[in-house]
């Protein structure tokens, strides 16, 4: 997991103009949009970003499908299904037209975390793609944390106010390597956007297209 300096100040300035759009909308934090995995996820939810739950999941092997097992948020495409009126033409901005103007193949995640949200340890060797992730804290009480797949160290990201940025290649099940388990909490409200530049697997001829499109992102989200 590597960190990306965000010093473009016209993509700082489109990505705080989603911060402004967003917390505008009445009843951005209504909680019919809440997606969680158990009633355990609402009560102990740091549990599932402990090196108990990582030591569990490791354990489980294959059984593991890659998507987060435990976790509690409110996706902004549970929003638009809820009330398109007021959600769509966001997630339609930052989910489709911000991935085409950034060079990505897709969105992978865009997701408001209110305090307490998290995600739990996972991989997402189900779906494997080079990622740059964005991340919004308000208050920076939360953290990002992984598994180096090399050292086996835990690493933990502390939040900080505002914008953070990382990027990683997230293997598939048969790229052992290239797995990253990971997790993150909000202690405060927190966003993530998400988005995937798409190689199929290493060593296929799509692979050196992806990484030439995710580079020339990250110099240009790292150029004055």
């Amino acid at each position: 997991m590597t960190e990306v300096v965000i010093r473009n100040k016209e993509l700082l300035a489109q990505l705080n103009s989603f911060i402004d759009e967003y917390f505008a909308i009445e009843g951005y934090d209504n909680v019919d949009n809440r997606k969680f995995s158990s009633q355990t996820a609402l009560v102990n939810p740091e549990y599932f970003c402990s090196q108990e739950y990582l030591d569990y999941m490791l354990s489980i092997g294959s059984r593991h499908s890659g998507f987060p097992e435990e976790h509690m948020a409110h996706p902004i495409s549970s929003a638009v299904d809820n009330n398109p009126t007021k959600f769509a033409g966001f997630r339609n901005k930052v989910k489709h037209q911000f991935a085409q103007e950034l060079g990505a193949h897709t969105s992978a995640l865009l997701n408001y975390y209110p305090p307490g949200g998290f995600v739990g340890w996972h991989t997402n060797w189900n779906a494997n793609a080079y990622q740059i992730l964005f991340t919004w804290s308000r208050t920076g009480d939360g953290y990002f944390k992984y598994r180096d797949p090399q050292t086996k160290e835990i690493v933990t990201i502390q939040d900080k106010p505002g914008w953070q940025c990382r990027h990683y290649y997230f293997g598939r099940d048969d790229e052992p390597e290239h797995h990253c388990w990971h997790a993150a909490y909000a202690g405060g409200e927190r966003i993530t956007l998400a988005y995937k530049f798409v190689n199929k697997h290493k060593g296929n001829p799509q692979d050196a297209l992806a990484i030439v499109l995710r580079d020339q992102l990250i110099e240009e989200i790292e150029t004055e």
